[in-house]
């Protein structure tokens, strides 16, 4: 059964001006990106946004929605939403200016329809509509197209999302509560103040420092960056994009013997792409590039390493470049071997950031040669390292 979702955005916010609830900044985008964004990623086509009013920062976000490949559609009353939604669909309600985590919709859209995610009494306020004596609505239900369309049918003055709830308790929708621990991500904001706190956790969620050595060195880096970048219109993909031109370019001025213009160049590419997937975790977007990107910058690295280890051959002899051979051999060996498992001290294996910030030093004290050795040696050790551990699982199972 298909799954739509309807977004209520029309209420006004109690922020000075003639803003809504939905167009309320979070983490870098408004509120009602997010709960499309996540609507989008539970499956749900389309994401009906019920509207009064287009102000330019709704139809900004939007925009934005509609070019991240979210299927929006915009209903200025509830009978022309109701038209975008199949009756025999399954429909995800959202609240106007809610917050939410993607853990609250999984655990509603398990649930036969109609449905609604409640919490105690206590731990709300009159953002959140009572039910009754003992519970509130904590802004998420799951109906029906066919609720909604005769709920649309018979509107007139009344609050649409307020009907539709006392809609689904006349229907014995089944409530599920809400934890009174472990799912802080619950709130109907009304003012910038009461997003502080939630955007605090969502960037805290990206910012955490994961990977490779090089990549938990970078972290802070890549975490700055990631709170300049939130509000920019820049895209992860451009990041991407930039990280392998630079390395491209990288690669070509080694082979113009401009060593240390292409040395920096790589150097600081090394955080961009975990900027770029940091962005993209911000904004509940797919990882950009999936595919081509994993390997062009691999690739694209490569070739700057032959580049430099041809340069460096004419004033240090061939054999720089049988040592860039044996450690590109290695690290592709190590890939094969280690692709798609967990192995001990994961961490510390060669990889592309790694293996360009361990340059460095010997690049410093002029010992290209030797860092090419060393290079070398790391792959090898870290190949030998991977095949050891993963022969020895092979063998237990």
């Amino acid at each position: 059964m298909t799954l739509a979702a309807l977004i209520c955005a029309y209420h006004e916010s109690s922020e000075p001006g003639d803003g809504l609830r939905a167009t309320l900044k979070l983490a870098g985008r408004t509120v009602v990106e997010r709960q499309a964004r996540l609507a989008a990623l539970a499956g749900a086509k389309p994401v009906v946004l019920v509207v009064e009013r287009l102000p330019p920062e709704l139809t900004a976000a939007i925009d934005r929605m509609r070019v991240e490949g979210i299927g929006v559609v915009v209903g200025r009353s509830a009978s022309e939403a109701a038209e975008a939604i199949p009756a025999d669909a399954r429909l995800l309600l959202m609240s106007d200016g809610l917050v939410v985590d993607e853990s609250h919709i999984d655990r509603l859209l398990k649930a036969e329809a109609p449905a609604l995610l409640t919490m105690a009494d206590h731990l709300g306020d009159d953002r959140f509509e009572r039910i009754d004596a003992d519970s509130r609505w904590a802004g998420l239900a799951l109906l029906d197209g066919t609720i909604f369309r005769q709920t649309a049918a018979m509107l007139q003055d009344w609050d649409l999302q307020s009907t539709l709830l006392r809609r689904a308790v006349q229907a014995h929708a089944r409530q599920i509560a809400v934890k009174e621990t472990g799912e802080e991500h619950l709130l109907v904001a009304e003012r910038n103040a009461d997003l502080e706190e939630a955007e605090a956790r969502i960037i805290e969620s990206v910012g955490a420092a994961r990977g490779s050595w090089a990549s938990r060195l970078l972290a802070p880096i890549e975490r700055a960056a990631t709170g300049l970048l939130m509000s920019a219109t820049i895209t992860p993909g451009a990041i991407y994009f930039l990280g392998a031109a630079m390395t491209g370019l990288g690669a070509y001025l080694f082979a113009r013997d401009w060593i240390w213009a292409g040395a920096l160049l790589l150097l600081l590419a090394t955080p961009l792409d975990g900027i770029a997937d940091r962005l993209a975790a911000l904004r509940l977007l797919p990882r950009p590039g999936r595919v081509w990107w994993r390997f062009l910058l691999p690739v694209l690295s490569g070739v700057a390493l032959g580049t430099l280890s041809l340069s460096l051959s004419e004033t240090r002899g061939w054999g720089c470049l049988a040592l860039a051979a044996t450690a590109l051999a290695f690290l592709v060996a190590l890939d094969r071997e280690a692709r798609g498992r967990e192995l001990p001290g994961q961490s510390a294996l060669a990889e592309r950031k790694g293996m360009t910030w361990l340059m460095l030093p010997f690049g410093l004290a002029g010992y290209w040669a030797i860092g090419l050795a060393a290079l070398a040696a790391y792959a090898a050790g870290s190949f030998f390292w991977a095949q050891r551990h993963v022969h020895e699982a092979d063998r237990q199972d």
